[in-house]
């Protein structure tokens, strides 16, 4: 198979596949009308229906995380000070902004809409391809958003708990976002040269900034299965809620609302 056809093959069922979570998103009307998520009342603790996958998917990532990831991560922390640390950190985030100021679109929160590309114009000029985190300096800060949440805002359920092969925690509902913001990212459709290297300094950075706390679950937990999940989906409960909040907030600031 060729190169060209390669590219138009993994773009149709990238789109094929996030359609599933557009559905139910497709007029502007359900974002206004779901009701405000309350931490608390969100459902935190889906079934875990496919726990002998999961444990089994765990063991996986485990395994790459102590062999290959791990190591490379502590490499990195050595010879990369804090600083340099910084700017990879901001460089990855400034890269990230089409899919957040995409899934702001969809959320309809105009606000972290705003402030998602102008962040992103700011930086990648004035902040020198996003080494400087200029925006942020200048008082202008967003919220990160993902196409899972845009489902979760939607009334999608998270549907049972999900461990992913290179990947990690999961639900079926965020499983699917994956592939919705896969389709809004650029290096999606980069060739493997560019779109490899990225997805690596992505995970060695979130490694990075993440290690201590995975490390202390690893070393500390009775089950650190069963921590990860529960850590997972709590995380995934706040941000939800904190995205809703957010997009009522600018609802309420819209004339005539």
């Amino acid at each position: 198979m060729s190169g060209k056809s390669t590219g138009k093959f993994k773009l149709g069922w990238l789109v094929a596949a996030s359609m599933l979570g557009l559905s139910a998103c497709s007029s502007p009307d359900k974002l206004r009308t779901h009701p405000h998520v309350n931490p608390e009342d969100a459902d935190v603790e889906p079934a875990d229906t496919f726990e002998g996958f999961n444990r089994v998917m765990y063991k996986f990532n485990y395994g790459l995380d102590m062999v290959i990831i791990r190591p490379i991560t502590q490499g990195y922390r050595f010879i990369v000070p804090q600083a340099g640390r910084i700017a990879v950190s901001n460089v990855v985030e400034n890269l990230y902004s089409p899919v957040t100021f995409g899934n702001s679109v969809l959320q309809g929160d105009p606000q972290n809409s705003f402030a998602t590309l102008w962040r992103f114009i700011l930086n990648t000029t004035f902040g020198l391809g996003g080494v400087i985190d200029f925006a942020g300096q200048a008082g202008l800060h967003n919220r990160p958003a993902d196409f899972g949440e845009t489902m979760a805002l939607c009334g999608v359920d998270s549907g049972p708990y999900l461990v992913l092969p290179f990947i990690g925690p999961s639900s079926v509902r965020d499983g699917i976002g994956r592939v919705g913001d896969a389709v809004m990212n650029p290096f999606t459709y980069t060739p493997y040269e560019v779109s490899i290297p990225y997805a690596a300094v992505s995970i060695t950075d979130a490694r990075s900034r993440s290690g201590k706390v995975i490390d202390d679950i690893y070393d500390n937990s009775i089950d650190s299965y069963e921590t990860f999940r529960s850590a997972y989906l709590q995380k995934r409960a706040a941000d939800i809620a904190k995205a809703d909040a957010s997009r009522e907030k600018a609802l309420e600031r819209t004339p005539g609302k």
